[in-house]
Formats: C-alpha cells, sequence, structure tokens
C-alpha cells in the first residue's frame, strides 16, 4: 500500500508541474501591463534664466512628472526669443505639448505659454500670467493648472471621451461630440509693441558755458528693425533762450535742432534697455542783441551742421509705455560765436551737451 501510494504521488506531482510549464506563458501574457505615461512635455527655458523664473519651471516640472507626464527639458542661448524657439508639438518627437515662460518675472509680469495639439491638426495656445513677486504658492498654484490642462489635452488626443449608447433604428445619429479641455484663450500672439515709436519730453541743451542751458520742449520718431537697430528722428526746439549780458547790452539765443540717429539697442525683450548711438543733423541758432548806448544791437540766424554721439536706457513701464534717459554730445561745424564789439564770448556747440528724458509710447 505504501509503495502504490508513492507511485500515485509521483504520477500527481508530474501533472502539475507539466500543467505549470504549459499554464505560465498563457498567465504570463494575461498580466496587465503597467499604465503608460500620460504623454511626452517639452519644457523650454532660457539658459541664462533668472532664479525667480527657475524656482517656477522647476516646480512646474516636478508636478507634471507626479502627474505621470515625461518632461524633456530644453535650453536655448542668453538672447534668443522665446517665441522663434516654441514649436507646435508634432507626432515626429512624440509630445503633446511646448511650455515656455515668455518675460522675466524678476523684473514684471510674465506669461506661461502651453502650446498644445489637438485633433485634426489643430494648434491651440494657452496663456497662463505669472504675475511679479509671486510666491512659492502661486508657483504651485500654476503648476497644478497646467497640469489639469494637459490632463485634457491628453484626454482628447487619446479619443477619451465616454462611449455614448448605440443609436436606435428610429433615432438619428448623434453629432460627434469634442471634450473641451478648460476655456481657453483664442489662438492669438499677445499684443506686442509694435516697430513704430513715439517720444515726448523734455531736454537740456548747454552749448556754451557763457550761455547756460536752455531747456527744450522733444520730441522723436523711432522705428526697431532687426530686434536690435533703431532708426530715429528727434526735434528739439521752442524753449528757453539763454542770454550774455555785458556793459555793451545782452543776447538772447534761441536754438532748434533736429537729429537723424542710428542706435544699437540691446537686452531685446528685457524691462530695461540700454542702448548706444551715433548721428548727424542740423542746429539753428537764432540771435537777438540789445545795445546800451552808444553801441547797437543786431538780429540774425544761422544753421551749422550737427554731430551727435549718445547713451540711455529705455525703461518699460507698461505694455505699451516707456521712460528713456539719455546723454548725448554733440559738435557743431562750423560753430557759431557770439561776440560784443569784436570779442567772443561765447561759441556755441564747441562743444554741447544734451541730454533728455521722454515719454515712449509704441504706435
Amino acid at each position: 500500500m505504501i509503495e502504490a501510494f508513492g507511485t500515485r504521488s509521483r504520477g500527481l506531482a508530474a501533472a502539475v508541474a507539466f500543467a505549470v510549464f504549459v499554464l505560465a506563458p498563457a498567465a504570463a501574457s494575461a498580466v496587465v501591463p503597467p499604465v503608460a505615461a500620460a504623454g511626452r512635455v517639452r519644457l523650454l527655458q532660457s539658459s541664462s534664466i533668472s532664479p525667480r523664473a527657475w524656482r517656477c519651471l522647476t516646480r512646474l516640472r516636478e508636478e507634471l512628472a507626479a502627474g505621470g507626464f515625461e518632461v524633456i527639458v530644453g535650453e536655448f542661448g542668453a538672447g534668443a526669443e522665446e517665441l522663434w524657439m516654441v514649436d507646435p508639438p508634432g507626432p515626429r518627437d512624440g509630445s503633446i505639448a511646448t511650455i515656455t515662460l515668455l518675460g522675466n518675472p524678476d523684473e514684471g509680469a510674465a506669461e506661461l505659454w502651453i502650446v498644445e495639439g489637438v485633433p485634426w491638426g489643430r494648434v491651440v495656445v494657452r496663456r497662463l500670467l505669472v504675475p511679479a513677486g509671486a510666491g512659492a504658492h502661486d508657483d504651485e498654484v500654476l503648476a497644478i493648472r497646467t497640469l489639469e490642462f494637459l490632463r485634457a489635452t491628453a484626454l482628447e488626443l487619446a479619443g477619451g471621451t465616454p462611449p455614448s449608447a448605440p443609436p436606435t433604428p428610429s433615432s438619428p445619429s448623434p453629432t460627434p461630440v469634442t471634450v473641451a479641455a478648460a476655456p481657453a484663450a483664442p489662438v492669438t500672439t499677445p499684443a506686442a509693441r509694435g516697430p513704430v515709436s513715439f517720444e515726448l519730453g523734455l531736454a537740456v541743451l548747454e552749448s556754451s558755458r557763457a550761455l547756460g542751458p536752455a531747456f527744450l520742449p522733444v520730441a522723436r520718431l523711432r522705428a526697431e528693425w532687426l530686434a536690435r537697430f533703431e532708426t530715429r528722428v528727434t526735434v528739439a526746439g521752442f524753449g528757453t533762450q539763454p542770454r550774455v549780458t555785458r556793459t555793451e547790452g545782452r543776447v538772447t539765443v534761441g536754438q532748434v535742432m533736429g537729429l537723424v540717429e542710428l542706435r544699437a539697442a540691446f537686452r531685446h525683450g528685457h524691462a530695461v534697455r540700454p542702448a548706444v548711438g551715433v548721428g548727424g543733423g542740423v542746429l539753428r541758432v537764432s540771435v537777438d542783441g540789445t545795445g546800451n548806448l552808444p553801441y547797437e544791437g543786431l538780429r540774425g540766424e544761422r544753421w551749422v551742421g550737427l554731430l551727435d554721439v549718445g547713451a540711455g536706457l529705455t525703461v518699460r513701464l507698461g505694455s505699451h509705455i516707456s521712460a528713456a534717459f539719455e546723454v548725448h554730445a554733440e559738435l557743431a561745424a562750423p560753430y557759431p560765436t557770439v561776440r560784443f564789439s569784436g570779442e567772443e564770448v561765447a561759441r556755441i556747440g564747441r562743444p554741447a551737451l544734451f541730454s533728455s528724458v521722454t515719454l515712449v509710447m509704441a504706435l
């Protein structure tokens, strides 16, 4: 009896082993595969990113990674335009969205751009405001909102709309339903500053120590091109008229100037932009003399050429308004003079110092 029981045991063990060997591949193939990532997202940032922007994008990257997205970080060189670097997501790289930060939140309000691909080849641009001086809580709220947008986009791309009930023969076919991710901004670029600007302000022209300064209204028209160079036309005049007084009499001098300048402006897209430039133009000098007896006063005017070099700063105050502060050195050729009884008492524009404060309005 013992020997027979052992034989049956060995047979039963062999049968179990054979069943395990045959059914193991089927059981392995029946295991539910792991859930795939929610999608791939490209995050673009500048190599010269500010500390505030770095914290914002780092918090965003961590939130997206925790939400199941694969985040690919790309960098572009300092001074490059973010808008030129943003490409719509496409099937070739497998990404569903491209994200970048426009502006510097350390200097003013910025915008987080989410460029998403949706079915039928369309592209949706969502813009989220990043206020200046925002803290860690604001970064967290921004990251959560971005994650919600991307989850909705991934659902739409995957066709994840809930299935509708099959239509009955007597009812018409239902119309297709599109899942709306969230109220999105229209697919338009933000209101950008135009290439042409108008300036209006006050200037101080000190063309001679003997005369003293003249305060002149100044108007300018500038046009930007190639994102770094500017052409500008300046007109200043019809302000105060300095005078020279001596025993022989007094002389009042009026000055009107016009310039055409070529300038190089740096740090395009930043709130503060330094600039340098050179230019040339004309200076009109009018003299009105009044003599004390027995001297006689004379009147006259003269047009002379003007050479100019200058530097300044433009500070952005709003989306379409800025303030400009500039200092110029000018040289008149040939230079006019003021004389009393043949004695030279003042030289005009040899050299001259011209400084201005203007308000710049984009047209």
